[in-house]
């Protein structure tokens, strides 16, 4: 019996050994080690690297016969990724998120009223069951490290799902809206490493609030992230009830140090940037949150290149840190950052931030075996490169490959996924869960109720406005121009409706009219005494209408007529018109002038016209409409 005791002390003290050979190796080490190397784990840490291929396999297993031996051939092995912001509660009910921004995000009705389903103790087990699936998943996506970021955890949702919780495999740190977790007994935390103070800055944030914090912070010792991705409004509010700028009055609280995490800054200035870089405080983004929430286009560079310790997180919006990746190394210049700079915001950087640098996130001597072996012996991920560096292969990794190509995942040297499969979990039957809490989230947000709302809405309007929606008259109203150039082939060939009125001819292809001879033309000039006398700013038709008026005027003046009328219609020639003195002078001006001097101009007039008239020709003029554009004849 003593015997068989002893060889069962024996075998549970015997080292476990994997060796993992033939697969090319990014190891994130101090050296930017990549090449084929041969890793040999030895009780689920990193027992040995073979960077010049001395290692003997046959003779390693003479030795080790219970050794596990992992063929990587074809394989790409790399340290776990670390997600630096997951928010659960909202990863099986995006659509709500469809149409937030950062200014509706907080009071979007939508998501309140799935956080308070969630918060309520009563359905603390679908808040459970949420953890285990988004980390199940996150798990397959090789996100050996989770931040929760959720809002909604109270502490006794806390004490329900997380504290003790073995359903986590990962690495772990949550984030804490509730004052009071941090205070929590997590002496059998299970998987939890950490808890961290959360903030969402809001209109009503004042000294008071922020002491709080303050307190808090100096008696747990816990990390602050401050999430910055807020509205224009809380921003306004903070300058007026502080004067400063936010992260400015944080700095003079003594709240911005190595252990502060600014969230998605989406305005931030310089002065603030060289304040969290004095402090050598961390900048956490979520590419994804900039593009779907911010509404404008963020310019990110400064942050990349301000020297701050950056970490990716997936945030509301994103889906896994490796599409994060390529997001972020498609949004700026591909010469102003190192692909393998980009993977260290998900693998060293956060490792560094969350005190898990000396544990993981490389592939060195002593370190946790946290790895992830992608595929590459798809065609498509063919291996062509002239040299293998540790910046060839990180941009191998970002350029060629998704979450689909991850084969395996070891965790502290386990096997957790194997051949793109979780060990020991029912898929499908995950599958179900996740499908019947997605039901139950959208019931309690209301998503039926509130797409009825709107598409009534869409109907009103769409009666209110002539049979058409909102958008379709809008796009009547606003006909856009289409340009035509026909100079060449004379035809259109194109798209559209359009009719042409005539061809446009330029100033300079007109033919000068023949106007005549008009050197002869004798010009009279009128010697003008008052102001505003003898100013003709009339047509011909004007005056023949206001003939009677004028004539009336002679009568009211004391102007003897004299004058002989004729009878006029509107196909008399003008050269009639010709024969009729009219007098346009205002009553007002006549009045001033005498009778006689009115006589012998109106005398000089006539004279003028009748031998202007028997030189030149009669001119016929005819009513017509008038013309707008060019017409064929032009």
């Amino acid at each position: 019996m003593i015997k068989l005791v002893q060889e069962k002390n024996e075998n549970i003290l015997q080292d476990k050994y994997t060796v993992i050979k033939n697969g090319l190796v990014l190891t994130l080490d101090k050296n930017s080690s990549a090449g084929y190397f041969t890793v040999i784990l030895k009780n689920g840490k990193i027992f040995l690297t073979d960077f010049e291929n001395k290692f003997s396999e046959k003779e390693f297993v003479s030795k080790n016969p219970e050794a596990v031996i992992i063929d990587a051939k074809d394989k790409l092995v790399m340290p776990g990724l670390f997600n630096s912001a997951l928010n659960s509660s909202f990863s099986l009910c995006s659509r709500f998120l469809d149409k937030c921004s950062y200014e509706n995000l907080r009071t979007w009705h939508s998501l309140r009223l799935v956080e308070n389903f969630i918060s309520d103790d009563f359905n603390s087990g679908i808040m459970s069951e949420l953890v285990n699936i988004n980390y199940k998943k996150a798990l397959k996506n090789g996100e050996v490290f989770i931040s929760e970021s959720s809002s909604c955890i109270s502490k006794s949702v806390f004490d329900r799902v997380f504290a003790g919780n073995q359903k986590i495999k990962q690495y772990f740190d949550l984030k804490a809206y509730d004052q009071n977790i941090l205070y929590s007994d997590r002496s059998d935390a299970g998987s939890i490493n950490s808890v961290s103070m959360g903030l969402i800055p809001d209109e009503q944030i004042n000294n008071y609030s922020l002491s709080s914090i303050k307190k808090s912070l100096a008696q747990s010792g816990a990390k602050f992230f401050i999430e910055a991705s807020v509205s224009q409004n809380v921003i306004e509010s903070a300058k007026k009830i502080f004067g400063k700028p936010f992260i400015t009055v944080l700095s003079d609280m003594d709240l911005i140090n190595s252990s502060t995490v600014v969230y998605n800054p989406t305005q931030i200035n310089q002065i603030e940037l060289d304040i969290l870089k004095k402090k050598n405080a961390s900048v956490l983004i979520s590419p994804s949150d900039y593009l779907n929430l911010a509404g404008r286009k963020i310019d990110i560079d400064e942050l990349l290149f301000s020297g701050l310790n950056i970490i990716i997180g997936t945030g509301y919006t994103g889906k896994n840190i490796l599409t994060e990746l390529k997001i972020l190394s498609n949004i700026i210049p591909k010469s102003s950052l190192l692909y393998e700079s980009v993977i260290k915001m998900a693998v060293k950087n956060p490792s560094l931030l969350f005190g898990l640098s000396n544990v993981t996130g490389s592939v060195e001597r002593n370190k946790s075996a946290d790895l992830i072996l992608f595929s590459v012996d798809d065609i498509r991920n063919t291996l062509s490169m002239p040299e293998i560096t540790g910046e060839s292969v990180s941009e191998f990794i970002i350029q060629n490959l998704t979450i689909k190509d991850i084969t395996d995942v070891l965790l502290k040297g386990e096997q957790v996924v194997m051949e793109t499969r979780l060990a020991g979990v029912n898929e499908h039957e995950l599958k179900i869960k996740s499908m019947a809490i997605a039901d139950k989230l959208y019931k309690a947000g209301m998503y039926s109720e509130y797409k009825e709302k709107y598409l009534m809405r869409e109907r009103v309007d769409k009666i209110s406005l002539g049979g058409n929606s909102r958008e379709e008259t809008d796009k009547l109203l606003v006909k856009p121009e289409i340009f035509v150039d026909m100079t060449e082939t004379g035809t259109y060939e194109g798209e559209g409706e359009f009719s042409i009125i005539g061809k446009k001819e330029e100033e300079f292809e007109k033919k000068r009219e023949n106007t005549g001879d008009t050197a002869d033309e004798s010009v009279n000039f009128v010697d003008i005494k008052e102001t505003g006398a003898d100013i003709d700013i009339l047509s011909e038709s004007d005056k023949l209408q206001q003939q009677p008026q004028i004539l009336k005027q002679f009568k009211k003046s004391g102007v003897k007529e004299n004058l002989e009328v004729k009878e006029y219609s509107v196909d008399t020639e003008v050269s009639n018109i010709t024969d009729i003195p009219i007098n346009i002078r205002p009553a007002d001006i006549t009045g001033n002038i005498k009778i006689d001097e009115i006589e012998e101009i109106d005398k000089e007039i006539n004279n003028g016209l009748e031998e202007k008239s028997t030189d030149d020709p009669k001119p016929a003029f005819k009513k017509g409409k008038l013309k707008f554009g060019f017409g064929d004849k032009d």
